[in-house]
């Protein structure tokens, strides 16, 4: 559910991008969590992390463990990613979505031309954006409300508003 950046002062606190629009739900205190590695894999044979503290801070979080004592600690989880077992996570809203369960979704245009199937999404600065293969090229798609238009995950397909310059780049 996020993404450590790097270590952050001398009790061990560590610069976590969240990957959840439920930042107070998933960072509360006593919260656990697996780590996995950069792709989003559980590494076997790691502690689990409790939360003992977490903040806003610069458009991320900082975090601290009750199992990282000191900042070589924090350092050493650079680059590793937070996971939550599904069944500790809310229920989705309507229209909410896991961002992994977009990768392999098919993606058409609004007049139904198939570009191909998310590979990879990816976070930016900007925002996010997925990565479609397949089809006559690779492409890199924004995802924002102005471009993607309808995300359904049980029909397995994204539509896009192809926008004029966006196929071509």
């Amino acid at each position: 559910m996020g993404v450590i950046r790097k270590a952050h002062g001398i009790k061990g606190e560590c610069f976590v991008m969240p990957a959840t629009d439920d930042v107070a739900g998933i960072y509360a205190q006593g919260r656990e969590f697996r780590l996995g590695d950069s792709e989003g894999y559980a590494r076997e044979g790691e502690p689990e992390l409790t939360i003992s503290l977490a903040r806003e801070f610069k458009g991320g979080l900082i975090v601290r463990f009750a199992e990282v004592p000191d900042r070589n600690a924090a350092e050493s989880l650079r680059g590793l990613t937070l996971l939550l077992p599904a069944q500790d996570v809310r229920p989705l809203e309507e229209g909410e979505f896991f961002l992994h369960d977009l990768v392999g979704l098919r993606v058409e245009t609004a007049e139904g031309e198939v570009i191909g199937k998310v590979g990879e999404v990816y976070e930016a600065g900007a925002g996010h954006f997925l990565s479609v293969v397949g089809g006559e090229r690779d492409r890199l798609i924004p995802f924002t409300s102005h471009i993607v238009r309808e995300v359904d995950v049980a029909a397995g397909r994204i539509v896009i508003e192809a926008i004029p310059g966006l196929l071509e780049i």
